[in-house]
């Protein structure tokens, strides 16, 4: 018993000196105000719209497939979390959200459902939409030949024009991990419907295992893309 209360403690220190960072970070977001709410809908809107247009012209089965999966995975992981932050706060009293906060104190509480609502499901489609970006350009940065996981890497995008390489590179990078970022949510729902302190406190912290989760997204996206490379070789 003892040792479980010292760990504990030991949790709870290290997690109120993450807290404590927080606080400060979202006590700065919510001096922008709403303008700073607002363009963050609009942006991701406007994400969702343009990624619509550059994808108008896909139609492969094996793009649209894994792609849904994604959007489906991040709808139902964003709505839980949704549909959790509701039931343990109705009020939204509890959220600690700074933009969300933002347009509760501007506009009030049901449009701030409203906001929260259309927020999640527009960054679903864009993880959607992401992952078929990823999956349908992906090949066209393939080498010709490569003989092994780092050799691939070294030329991976070496058929583009010089100066696209390191863009198409990174858009690689990005859509991939940014698409799956939806199942991150699932850990956050979980947290948001613990109401026993030593119980949540015994789970690590959203900062530690959204860095865990981005570092494995970043393995995952080396491997999974190199992978593909040896599919289309018939390795």
């Amino acid at each position: 018993m003892a040792q479980l209360l010292k760990s504990l403690r030991r949790d709870w220190e290290s997690n109120a000196e993450i807290n404590d960072l927080l606080a400060q970070g979202f006590e700065s977001v919510e001096r922008l105000g709403l303008p700073l709410a607002i363009a963050a809908w609009i942006v991701v809107l406007a994400g969702a719209i343009g990624m619509a247009i550059v994808l108008r012209r896909a139609r492969a089965r094996d793009v649209w497939l894994p792609a849904l999966v994604v959007g489906i995975t991040a709808l139902t992981a964003h709505v839980l979390d949704f549909a959790v932050t509701l039931r343990m706060s109705p009020d939204l009293e509890a959220e600690a959200n700074p933009i969300w906060r933002i347009v509760i104190d501007n506009w009030g509480l049901s449009a701030a459902k409203l906001y929260g609502f259309t927020g999640k499901v527009l960054l679903s489609i864009l993880s959607f939409e992401l992952f078929a970006y990823y999956l349908g350009q992906r090949e066209s940065l393939f080498p010709d030949r490569a003989e092994g996981f780092r050799n691939f890497w070294r030329q991976f995008g070496a058929g583009s024009p010089s100066g696209l390489v390191q863009w198409q590179n990174l858009a690689s990078f990005f859509t991939y991990s940014f698409s799956l970022l939806g199942p991150f949510f699932f850990y956050v729902a979980l947290l948001n419907s613990l109401s026993n302190s030593a119980l949540y406190l015994r789970f690590p912290s959203m900062p530690m295992v959204l860095a865990g989760y981005l570092a494995a997204l970043a393995v995952s996206y080396f491997v999974v893309t190199y992978r593909a490379f040896r599919r289309r070789d018939g390795d």
